[in-house]
C-alpha cells in the first residue's frame, strides 16, 4: 500500500477560498468573465458538473451567473 492520495482526494476544488466559513457574497459574480469561460465550452454551453469538477451548490450559482453575463452581454449565447 502506498501513501499516494486516491483519485477523490486528488481532486481540487474550483473555488476554494470562496463559500467557507465567514464567507460573504456569491460564489461566482456574473463580472467575472474570465472564470466564467473557463467552465464553458467551445460552443458556449456549460460544462457537466462532473466534466467542471463543481457541486451542486457551485453549478447552480455558475448556472446563474452565466445567465447574467449573456444576458448583459458580457459572454455570448453561442459560440464563434
Amino acid at each position: 500500500m502506498s501513501d499516494e492520495p486516491t483519485k477523490s482526494q486528488r481532486r481540487s476544488k474550483r473555488f476554494i477560498e470562496r463559500g467557507g466559513p465567514g464567507w460573504v457574497g456569491p460564489l461566482v459574480d456574473y463580472k467575472e468573465v474570465e472564470l466564467l469561460r473557463k467552465f464553458l465550452t467551445s460552443s458556449s454551453k456549460l460544462m457537466s458538473r462532473r466534466r467542471a469538477g463543481t457541486n451542486a451548490q457551485e453549478q447552480k450559482a455558475l448556472k446563474q451567473a452565466v445567465k447574467q453575463a449573456r444576458f448583459m452581454a458580457l459572454i455570448p449565447y453561442v459560440g464563434a
